[in-house]
């Protein structure tokens, strides 16, 4: 990461680069998270002028999944979101964004506004020299828009719905005439992890991991009712309806299909 110039504010640049075995050094417990969606180092740069000070921090994950994956997860739904990279929002003194593999976190304590414009000048310039799109992961279009709770997507790299042989999942939750549930859809790398991953799941033999649409309900201890579905490379699981409400989970299921 080449970190921009910035005029009227010269660099400082004092902190090491931080790989996993050290990143509990530096944001102690929180580290777990990060460490769990693949990060591999962090780069540090702060930003002087006078007695105001802003920080930059840029985390490297190994792909676009797994960055999204953290800013999702310390995102909120009532922040204000800019276009920063991807996306990104603001609160006072702090502005977050990803893209690509990148995790950004830009922060000042100082109170003054000027300061905190040139917060988002600096991100515009880390975000122009960060390779890839502005564009969210592919698999996220594939959700379907009816009942969807906005901003609440992220991903699951391990022990997705509490297995630990479930891995890499986008998941994004729903709220559908008074049902919430979740939708989980599995970033498989062919039709053979889809359909081990099913197996293990519902306790059946493993299919050729074909066309052809397999669909389960299945009684979870972790999870209660789960409704299954497996085509080819494509593994999606619902939770938190009941027994009762196959109709609802088919047609979402079907949409998703059908993307």
């Amino acid at each position: 990461t080449v970190f921009p110039q910035l005029k009227k504010y010269r660099t400082v640049s004092e902190y090491p680069v931080y790989t996993p075995d050290y990143l509990w050094d530096y944001i102690n417990g929180a580290a777990d998270a990060y460490l769990a969606l693949g990060f591999i180092d962090l780069r540090i740069n702060e930003y002087v002028k006078g007695k105001n000070s802003v920080k930059a921090e840029v985390y490297r994950f190994a792909d676009d999944a797994q960055a999204f994956g953290i800013y999702s997860l310390e995102r909120s739904p009532g922040y204000r979101f800019i276009s920063t990279g991807v996306q990104g929002y603001t609160e006072e003194g702090v502005l977050n964004f990803y893209k690509g593999n990148y995790y950004v976190k830009i922060m000042t304590h100082s109170g003054s506004a000027k300061v905190n414009e040139m917060m988002t000048v600096l991100a515009d310039k880390i975000a122009e020299g960060i390779d890839g799109s502005n564009e969210f992961p592919a698999l996220l279009r594939s959700f379907p828009a009816e009942g969807l709770l906005k901003n609440q997507e992220t991903f699951l790299l391990e022990g997705v719905l509490g297995h630990e042989y479930l891995r890499g999942a986008y998941r994004a939750s729903y709220e559908v005439e008074g049902d919430r549930f979740d939708i989980y859809i599995f970033n498989t790398e062919s039709p053979a992890e889809a359909a081990a991953m099913a197996a293990r799941l519902t306790d059946t033999p493993a299919g050729g991991g074909n066309d052809e649409i397999q669909k389960y309900v299945q009684k979870d201890g972790f999870n209660g009712f789960l409704y299954i579905v497996c085509k080819g490379d494509r593994l999606v699981v619902i939770s938190g309806l009941e027994s009762d409400k196959t109709l609802l989970a088919d047609r979402y299921l079907n949409m998703i299909l059908n993307r």
